[in-house]
C-alpha cells in the first residue's frame, strides 16, 4: 500500500463532506477544514515514517505536507481576499494541500481552478445568467474604471469544484488516464 493512499482517501472524504455542507448552508465549517489540515500533517508524517523511517516521515511526509498546505493557502487566500471565493474555500484548499502534499497540491490547484470555471459556466447556464456572467468577465478583463466596480460576482458553491479537483489530483496516483502529461 503506497503511503499516499490514506491521506488521498481522507482528502476526498473531507471534500465530499465539505461539498454537502456547502450545498446546504453555503458555508464550510472551520472544524472540518482545521481537522483536515491537522490530519494531513499527521497522516503524512506517520505513513511516510512507517514506509521509510523517521527521515522520510519528516522530509517526505510532514515537510511536503506543510509546503502543500501553505502553497494552497497562499494562492487561494489571494482569491479569497479578492472576493472570488469564500474563506471556507480557502481553508479547505489548505487542508487539501496538507493531505495531498507538494507537488500534488499544485495539481489540485490546477484541477480545482479548471472545475471551478466549468461549474461556474454550468451554474450560469442553468440559471439563465450566462450572458450576464460573460459580460462581467469581459468588464473585468477590460479593467475600465467604474466598470470594474459595477461588476457583481457570480457565486457558486465552490466546495464542489474543490471536491472534483482534489479527487482528480488524488486519483492521478492510481489511474493513469487522469494524468495530464
Amino acid at each position: 500500500m503506497p503511503p499516499t493512499l490514506i491521506p488521498d482517501v481522507v482528502c476526498v472524504a473531507i471534500c465530499l463532506v465539505a461539498t454537502v455542507i456547502d450545498l446546504r448552508t453555503e458555508r464550510i465549517p472551520n472544524w472540518l477544514t482545521g481537522s483536515g489540515v491537522l490530519l494531513g500533517l499527521s497522516l503524512n508524517l506517520v505513513t511516510h515514517w512507517i514506509h521509510g523511517g523517521f527521515d522520510a516521515g519528516f522530509s517526505q511526509g510532514l515537510l511536503l505536507s506543510l509546503v502543500g498546505a501553505l502553497a494552497l493557502l497562499a494562492s487561494f487566500g489571494l482569491m479569497g481576499l479578492l472576493g472570488f471565493v469564500g474563506m471556507g474555500d480557502v481553508k479547505l484548499m489548505a487542508a487539501v494541500g496538507a493531505l495531498l502534499r507538494w507537488p500534488d497540491a499544485l495539481w489540485a490547484l490546477v484541477y480545482v481552478t479548471l472545475w471551478g470555471g466549468v461549474l461556474a459556466l454550468l451554474y450560469a447556464l442553468v440559471r439563465g445568467q450566462l450572458g450576464r456572467v460573460l459580460g462581467n468577465l469581459l468588464a473585468l478583463a477590460r479593467g475600465r474604471k467604474g466598470e470594474r466596480e459595477a461588476v457583481q460576482l457570480h457565486r457558486i458553491p465552490y466546495g464542489s469544484a474543490i471536491l472534483l479537483g482534489a479527487a482528480w489530483a488524488a486519483g492521478r496516483h492510481y489511474f493513469v488516464a487522469l494524468q495530464i502529461p
